[in-house]
């Protein structure tokens, strides 16, 4: 009788102790989330979680909300979206999943705007002493259509971004668009991929909370380790080699870019941009000349760009437009 009083009495405790270490983790979050959006409010930034809600009693610690919206007044970047859900181990509150339900409105900086839909949009974040040390987002069957031009309307089967710090300062960073595609066939359906380290930025970007303020302010610098860009219908184009951004968005560095048959990627850029239909095949000419030359399907040539300007060599190529 006595054995059993005293084992209801431990596993009283327990659940008194678990229960109260619950409400406290639970009330340090909200008081985390609340001093946040201070500190984001009083850098010109606005994040709203309407009807927040923490809850997930007895084993998780969950967020929810019943929309979002982030406002940037330096940038003009502007997030909304529908039902966010949040949720961590309430023994492992620094690593949590989050799901984000459409339809969202996307306003860049350029002040072009997006409605997007999607089918399934998550993230997870691992947190660290100095701030999140891996971020991943997955999202399905995405739509995107400008506002002012609806028929430019893009759908992406998959789209992943992944972030993670290393070596203290730096970030490494990926992003995947998979059978991204044109809904009314305006261009040919791709695939993309890229991943780019950025040296030097991991704390300017947790202090600012964005890569497009630290670029703004003081510019990016390291290494396009992976840009391929390659249409469904034939061709690629594949860059890499160091990299710096100028605060004005321009771009700088030599390259090593991969071109694959080079016909079939010229038609779909072209049919891409037609915009820019002249400056391809002004450019294709001098690739032309070297492909022809090795009589090969594939090859790889140097390309420099300073301040936005491309050349091979002393023959030059055109001029990127800005980054932002």
């Amino acid at each position: 009788m006595k054995k059993g009083i005293f084992l209801l009495s431990v596993i009283i405790l327990l659940i008194a102790g678990w229960s109260a270490g619950w409400f406290y983790v639970a009330d340090k979050a909200d008081t985390v989330i609340t001093k946040t959006k201070t500190k984001l409010a009083e850098r010109g930034r606005d994040l709203q979680c309407t009807n927040q809600t923490i809850d997930g009693y007895p084993f998780r610690i969950s967020l929810n909300c019943d929309d979002v919206r982030y406002a940037d007044k330096v940038t003009g970047l502007i997030f909304e979206a529908g039902k966010l859900r949040s949720a961590a181990q309430a023994y492992q509150p620094n690593k949590a999943v989050v799901e984000l339900s459409s339809p969202a409105n996307l306003t860049l900086p350029s002040g072009e705007s997006f409605n997007t839909n999607w089918s399934s949009m998550r993230s997870s974040v691992k947190l660290g002493l100095s701030g999140p040390e891996t971020f991943s987002t997955v999202g399905r069957d995405i739509k995107l259509v400008p506002t002012q031009r609806s028929e430019h309307a893009m759908v992406i089967k998959d789209l992943q971004f992944h972030g993670r710090q290393i070596n203290n300062n730096d970030i490494n960073l990926a992003v995947s668009m998979a059978r991204a595609q044109s809904e009314t066939a305006l261009w040919p359906s791709f695939n993309f991929n890229t991943t780019v380290l950025l040296a030097d930025t991991y704390k300017d970007i947790v202090n600012r909370t964005s890569i497009l303020r630290v670029a703004m302010a003081k510019g990016l610098k390291g290494e396009i380790e992976r840009f391929q860009y390659t249409p469904l219908e034939g061709g690629m184009l594949e860059v890499s080699g160091p990299a710096e951004v100028s605060k004005e968005g321009l771009l700088t560095g030599n390259f090593d870019v991969t071109i694959r048959n080079l016909p079939k990627l010229l038609t779909a850029l072209s049919k891409s941009f037609p915009e820019e239909r002249q400056r391809f095949e002004d450019a294709s000419r001098g690739i032309s000349l070297l492909v022809n030359t090795t009589g090969k399907n594939e090859i790889t040539i140097p390309i420099s760009v300073k301040q936005g300007r491309m050349s091979i060599g002393i023959i030059p190529l055109g001029k990127l437009p800005p980054l932002f």
